[in-house]
């Protein structure tokens, strides 16, 4: 599960759900879209382990999210190694995120990475979400996103999607489509489910994923067909005053033209709320 995509991409394939607090209040949540995008400092280690003589990954990660208003920023950068039997690599990704508030109904999240070109991470990626609130509850995602891989392979997708809100969290669904270069079209369909704890400032979140694009998964797989199926649990429990830790713990089952394998995934985050740099 490469960057345990179910989860942290997710920031980049459920855009809306994540860029939203599971608020008590459905107005809240509806209205002031970009209040989730708390200022804060997280830093985060994550370690995926697959079967069958795949190998594993480690990744280490410092991200910062900054709310000034009609807009938010989050930046963010990653040092990973992906190890083989053989052989292994280390890369580095840095990228930064935009949210914009453009009146009542119209938000947009764009999104761009850069990092080394090894097979650990897309070398580039560029994505853009135009989120329209339909109804005072609901709203609605469209995207678009280009991105390059090892070994020169360009992948051009869309996505669309909604959120809908209720009293104390979400549900939300994302359909993207890609067009692989020398590879053809795929597709994936990702659902999440958010609860707020009834008391306190604790949540807990479940990422549903399958599809046939197996680079967005693996990195390693970017010229393979086939298929996946993905689950994520997360758990941020607040621990006093501003910090919290975030537990996240997946597995992803790959069937591809060469292989069969899984990806067992489990990182631990410490999240500190409210710490500005400017």
């Amino acid at each position: 599960m490469a960057k345990a995509h179910i989860v942290l991409e997710a920031a980049l394939l459920v855009s809306a759900a994540s860029a939203h607090a599971a608020d008590g209040s459905i107005s809240k949540a509806a209205d002031h879209r970009l209040k989730a995008v708390d200022t804060r400092l997280l830093l985060t280690n994550e370690l995926t382990d697959y079967s069958a003589g795949f190998g594993r990954r480690r990744e280490t990660t410092a991200e910062y999210s900054a709310d000034f208003g009609k807009t938010a920023v989050t930046l963010s950068a990653s040092h990973a190694k992906r190890k083989f039997e053989a052989d292994s690599f280390k890369a580095v990704e840095f990228s930064g995120t935009v949210y914009h508030d453009w009146n009542d109904r119209l938000y947009t999240r764009t999104h761009v990475a850069l990092a080394s070109d090894k097979p650990v991470f897309a070398s580039r990626q560029l994505a853009n979400d135009f989120n329209v609130k339909l109804l005072p509850n609901t709203v609605v995602t469209v995207g678009g996103k280009y991105a390059r891989y090892f070994g020169d392979r360009d992948v051009l997708s869309w996505s669309a999607g909604g959120t809908w809100y209720f009293r104390g969290g979400f549900a939300s669904y994302r359909y993207s489509n890609y067009d692989v270069d020398r590879l053809g079209n795929s597709h994936s369909h990702l659902a999440s489910f958010r609860l707020k704890d009834p008391r306190g400032e604790g949540l807990t979140q479940l990422w549903l994923g399958s599809g046939t694009s197996l680079h967005e998964q693996e990195i390693t797989l970017s010229g393979r067909k086939g298929s996946y199926r993905s689950i994520a649990l997360q758990r941020v429990q607040p621990i006093k005053g501003p910090l919290a830790v975030n537990v996240t713990l997946g597995r992803t089952w790959y069937d591809t033209n060469a292989a069969d394998y899984r990806g067992t995934t489990a990182s631990i985050g410490l999240n500190y709320s409210g710490w500005r740099i400017f």
